[in-house]
């Protein structure tokens, strides 16, 4: 560092600050060196040799949850949208069913039942997606947060 024109370059400065100059590399060379870390283990983490290799990792040192956590949002809004379809034709079967009964028909529970299928399970469908958003969020942050301590621990 002490070949860089740049400390030379300055003649303003006395005799000490050259000195002073050379030293302060030397003394923010961690720094700089602590700022490659970091940029070097952001790399590392995000162009991990291979998935299955980080599987198998039983040091943890590679996380997987930001690669898989679209996939994993998209398996349980699928997964909820179903449930929900199958509640809500479920539920509509047995208004029906209650409505044209062949021994006891109960038109009013029937209409009744089919009407708080249109209400309530759109709205229950509704909060279960936001809930399984804000849990992949959630984990997604924490080791969002894994990873950037990770470079305050070495």
């Amino acid at each position: 560092m002490t070949d860089s024109p740049t400390p030379a370059s300055s003649p303003r400065k006395p005799k000490a600050a050259p000195a002073a100059a050379t030293a302060a590399p030397d003394a923010a060379a961690p720094t700089l060196t602590a700022a490659r870390a970091d940029q070097t283990l952001s790399l590392d983490v995000s162009a991990v040799p291979g998935f299955f290799k980080a599987l198998v990792d039983f040091r943890f040192t590679t996380f997987i949850t930001r690669r898989i956590a679209g996939f994993i949002y998209a398996i349980l809004l699928v997964s909820i949208v179903l449930a929900g379809l199958v509640a809500f034709f479920s539920i509509v079967v047995t208004g029906v069913g209650l409505m044209t009964g062949p021994v006891n028909a109960q038109p009013i529970s029937g209409i009744l039942t089919i009407l708080g299928a249109l209400v309530l399970v759109p709205i229950a469908t509704l909060v279960a997606i936001v809930l399984a958003r804000m849990i992949v969020e959630v984990n997604v942050a924490l080791v969002a947060i894994a990873e950037n301590t990770a470079s305050l621990r070495k």
